[in-house]
């Protein structure tokens, strides 16, 4: 969320830039994630892959997909109030799954490197995101 009063300057820095992916670099190398594929999930939200989401799980995980830069300011997406894990649950997790499952079934060589180039320009602040009040309503 905006504001976590736990992330110190330095992680803000890093979470801004996106620098503290750099180590994923290593599994991109080894072939264990690819570039462009939909971003891997943390454990603790294992149970939202199903009645379709699942399908994500064919797609090797990658540093950057399409719902990583759709929603690269994720955390202003949050309501003010209310519990946060059950938003992503709910709200955010829907929505960049069904992103991410419209995207890989028909990406090619030349939309991976749309993307890679959209995943810059978010990163440098030039890419659209969604709004915030879009998101927060299907809460």
């Amino acid at each position: 969320m905006a504001g976590d009063d736990r992330m110190t300057t330095i992680g803000r820095i890093l979470a801004a830039t996106k620098f503290d992916e750099l180590p994923q670099l290593w599994n991109v190398l080894k072939g264990e994630m690819a570039i462009i594929g939909p971003r891997p999930e943390s454990l603790a939200f294992a149970d939202c892959f199903r009645g379709g989401f699942e399908d994500i799980l064919q797609y090797k995980p990658g540093l950057l997909g399409p719902a990583q830069v759709v929603y690269r300011n994720e955390a202003h997406c949050y309501p003010q109030s209310g519990d946060p894990l059950l938003f992503y649950r709910e709200v955010l997790f829907p929505a960049k799954a069904k992103l991410d499952l419209s995207y890989y079934p028909q990406r090619t060589i030349i939309s991976d490197i749309i993307w890679m180039v959209r995943g810059f320009l978010a990163v440098v602040g030039r890419v659209w995101s969604p709004p915030q009040t879009s998101i927060q309503e299907q809460a």
